[in-house]
């Protein structure tokens, strides 16, 4: 409706130029918004405020010119308020159809975008092997595929990608730990493995930092490391695969699956072969031994692409990584998601590539830490990360405390844990409560499940009851509607354009929002309004159909969030 009604403003404009009402004049972007309060309608625009100067009239006189032209039968009323703003307000007719249209198309309505659809990867998890799956990377996979979500809800052909860290100085830290710590140990015995490579490559970095003899020895390994000792190259391997593993096992448990996976190991050789071409071009050049990219001159500083010691940085592995995700996935976009401390650095990489001459669309999406409440922030170094695994351990054991007859209480723990981090902004740092998340009482995932399973223990009943609520029984909501419906109608109505904004946002946070709000006017509507009633029949089914629409509508937003929608709780 908000791009219907821009156009349709755009067009009375054009009409009133070509009829000799307004003069003529370049058109400006017209606005349609939804009112921040809503007794203000459904929409509002401040288009007449914007063309006073340029017709020479007041923003009434043409506020009142719009009223009469954008007059019609999908609104109750179309008003001009002071200073000149215009806002519409949709007819009962218009809601019942919101309701018909939702029951009609059932969970496969069509939110597609009117522009054009394109192929878009995004990359995002980017674990490194050798050290904890944590709490921060489950933020970065929940924000990713959501992403990858909504854009497929959107109509766009999309990758999901992950970009796997298994090489650079950690891994050698981590066999060098295993080599000088462990060397006895037979490694097969051990059984939580990926745990285990934590604990190691903690260890290593601390007697590195406390011992300078273990610096030089250190050294030592990681160029025996890069110069492709096979005995260091065979632990690399056998350890990286048990941090593969592991990674897989997290995966399915989320039900995140992956298009396609890259590996720095593999870029790190491409980006030595393109090395030469980028010094050849002048975008790199040697710097005391190492070798550079000097982006002052754009208020970008200077990235390092290969150290003194001719170990190999992020930049050169990721530059050859862009080129092969275009030319080889045939991709129009390219979205990776990172924490928020590469900001600077991927500013480097884009202007690096530019520079380069590769003119792409690619896209930085930034989130910030993650901590438990009261708990102190995370490093792999300090060896004080919290794992996934633990905080799904934790936050699964609280909902078998409080809610013990649960039947899936794991299940209502990733909703708790996915919808507990998604709700808030990615800019925003995180203290992740584990008690408040399993609440069934606040701004919880458990709260927006209990409020879809609610919806679908109703349609139970009314079908117990004798009322048959199937697609085909389409029955109106009758007039006059109640406030209660009205309200939790006009939020639902709100759920298209919203997928549409977050496709070009990105702000997931959003869907978390809207999800409560939901839920809570389908609670408020449904203390208000009795659904199942005998001797009122033609009421029922109505209401019926608006809390079926309601549960289509919540359950595609938990599903676009990955979090499950369950039929009981």
């Amino acid at each position: 409706m908000k791009k219907i009604l821009e156009q349709k403003i755009r067009t009375i404009i054009e009409e009133l130029q070509q009829s000799g009402v307004l003069p003529l004049f370049v058109v400006p972007e017209i606005r349609v918004e939804r009112p921040k309060d809503e007794q203000f309608g459904e929409y509002t625009t401040n288009i007449s405020l914007m063309l006073a100067k340029l017709v020479k009239k007041s923003p009434m006189e043409v506020a009142h010119i719009f009223q009469e032209k954008l007059a019609s039968e999908e609104f109750e009323k179309v008003e001009v308020m002071n200073p000149g703003h215009i806002n519409f307000y949709f007819s009962d007719a218009y809601f019942r159809e919101i309701v018909t249209h939702i029951n009609q198309k059932g969970s496969g309505i069509d939110y597609s975008v009117e522009e054009k659809r394109e192929k878009v990867m995004v990359e995002y998890s980017q674990p490194n092997t050798h050290k904890e799956f944590h709490i921060g990377h489950l933020r970065n996979v929940f924000i990713g595929s959501t992403i990858v979500n909504v854009l497929r809800k959107s109509g766009h052909e999309v990758i999901s990608a992950n970009y796997i860290g298994d090489t650079g100085t950690h891994i050698a830290k981590c066999l060098w730990g295993l080599t000088k710590f462990y060397a006895d140990v037979n490694l097969d015995t051990i059984e939580n493995k990926a745990e285990f490579l934590g604990k190691v490559y903690s260890e290593a970095t601390q007697a590195i930092s406390d011992n300078p003899a273990y610096e030089d020895e250190f050294k030592v390994l990681q160029k025996d490391f890069d110069a492709g000792d096979k005995i260091l190259i065979s632990l690399w391997e056998k350890t990286k695969e048990w941090s593969m593993d592991e990674f897989e096992n997290i995966y399915k448990q989320l039900h995140i699956v992956f298009d396609a996976y890259f590996f720095e190991s593999i870029e790190e050789e491409s980006g030595k072969k393109l090395l030469p071409e980028l010094l050849k071009k002048g975008i790199a050049k040697q710097s005391e031994g190492a070798v550079i990219v000097d982006l002052e001159e754009y208020n970008l500083g200077v990235l390092v692409l290969v150290r003194k010691d001719g170990g190999v940085l992020y930049g050169l592995k990721d530059i050859p990584l862009a080129k092969e995700k275009f030319e080889k996935f045939n991709i129009e976009r390219s979205i990776v998601v990172v924490d928020v401390r590469q900001s600077l650095y991927f500013k480097q990489l884009f202007k690096i590539l530019e520079l380069y001459g590769f003119h792409k669309e690619m896209i930085y999406c930034g989130y910030e830490f993650v901590a438990l409440k009261d708990g102190e922030s995370m490093s792999s170094r300090k060896g004080n990360v919290i794992p996934a695994r633990v905080l799904i351990e934790r936050v699964t054991e609280s909902v078998r405390k409080q809610f013990p007859e649960s039947p899936n209480p794991e299940m209502v723990a990733l909703g708790a844990i996915r919808f507990g981090m998604l709700r808030h902004s990615s800019v925003s740092k995180i203290e992740f409560d584990v008690e408040m998340s399993v609440r069934f009482d606040g701004a919880t995932g458990p709260y927006v499940q209990y409020a879809y399973a609610r919806t679908a223990g109703i349609l139970r009943k009314a079908e117990e009851s004798g009322f048959s609520v199937s697609e085909e029984s389409i029955i109106v909501l009758s007039e006059p509607l109640q406030m209660k419906e009205i309200e939790l109608i006009r939020e639902l109505s709100k759920f298209s354009s919203l997928v549409k904004e977050v496709a070009e946002t990105y702000e997931v946070h959003k869907l978390a929002h809207f999800a409560l709000k939901l839920a809570d006017k389908f609670h408020s509507f449904y203390n208000d309004c009795k659904v199942i009633d005998t001797e009122h029949r033609d009421v029922s089914m109505a209401r019926l159909k608006l809390v079926r629409a309601t549960k289509i509508v919540l359950g595609e937003t938990l599903g676009l969030m990955g979090i499950d929608a369950p039929e009981k709780m």
